[in-house]
């Protein structure tokens, strides 16, 4: 009795003192983007038709910093998906083709694309979903109201049915300190495509914007964009948060480039 007294009293004197603390949240590191020292994005691979035959759809840091994962992906007419999986070696020339996707990449991939920082939970992602009516003002000849049309109408006549005609389109945004980081139209965001979060301690996001930027920002909405990025996709800060990787170029096999930045 007298010892399990004694290590309650030790226990309360502890958590007074501060000597113990009760969360292992880490201490969010306040970070100025715009003073940032950030290189210009350097090719870390080119991958060709040997290692990309589809789009890519996740880039992932291993613990280590050795290897990024790129998982590519196709899909058929009915939105099925086949997907390969790559290694891309960070500090040379190694591509190495998995069966599956590497047992870290759960644990990743969940923090990356999360809806809350995992250094300030008060800092979370707000998902804004709308139904608009919008107007159809540019029909093809053979468009969908063409072709359920009146077949005696003449092209005129059908056009200035279409200019004056509507449906109701469904989008999705991903705000963030009001800016939108990832958005869908008639379909879901899919989370961590255009936006990842830094690594604890530093309270930073990095997304691509409405105008196709790379940018920065901190939990107080101060941003910078990253000069040279151009058509990024599937940011990816590295464990330590000293770099930045990013697919650049066109959805396809024919373009399509791993960047790194550093980033001080």
């Amino acid at each position: 009795m007298w010892f399990t007294r004694t290590v309650s009293s030790l226990a309360a004197l502890a958590l007074a003192s501060g000597a113990v603390r009760l969360s292992a949240q880490p201490v969010a590191q306040a970070t100025d983007p715009t003073k940032l020292v950030v290189s210009a994005p350097v090719t870390l691979r080119e991958l060709g038709k040997a290692q990309v035959r589809g789009v890519p759809t996740r880039v992932a840091w291993s613990p280590d910093g050795a290897w990024l994962y790129v998982r590519v992906s196709t899909f058929d007419r009915w939105s099925n998906e086949t997907v390969r999986h790559v290694l891309v070696e960070t500090a040379g020339k190694g591509v190495r083709d998995l069966s599956d996707e590497p047992g870290w990449l759960a644990r990743y991939w969940n923090i990356k694309s999360a809806l809350t920082s995992p250094t300030l939970a008060s800092w979370r992602i707000k998902i804004d979903t709308r139904e608009d009516q919008v107007r159809t003002t540019n029909v093809p000849r053979e468009g969908s109201i063409a072709q359920h049309g009146d077949p005696g109408a003449g092209l005129d006549e059908t056009v200035r049915k279409a200019a004056s005609s509507s449906q109701k389109v469904l989008f999705e945004d991903y705000v963030l300190n009001g800016k939108v980081i990832a958005s869908a139209v008639n379909g879901h965001v899919s989370p961590g495509r255009t936006f990842a979060w830094a690594p604890a301690p530093l309270a930073l996001v990095a997304f691509v914007d409405a105008k196709g930027r790379l940018m920065l920002m901190n939990q107080a909405g101060v941003a910078r964009g990253v000069k040279g990025a151009k058509k990024p996709s599937l940011p990816a800060w590295s464990e330590d948060g000293r770099r930045l990787a990013f697919v650049q170029g066109a959805a396809t096999s024919s373009d399509c480039t791993v960047k790194v930045v550093d980033i001080r």
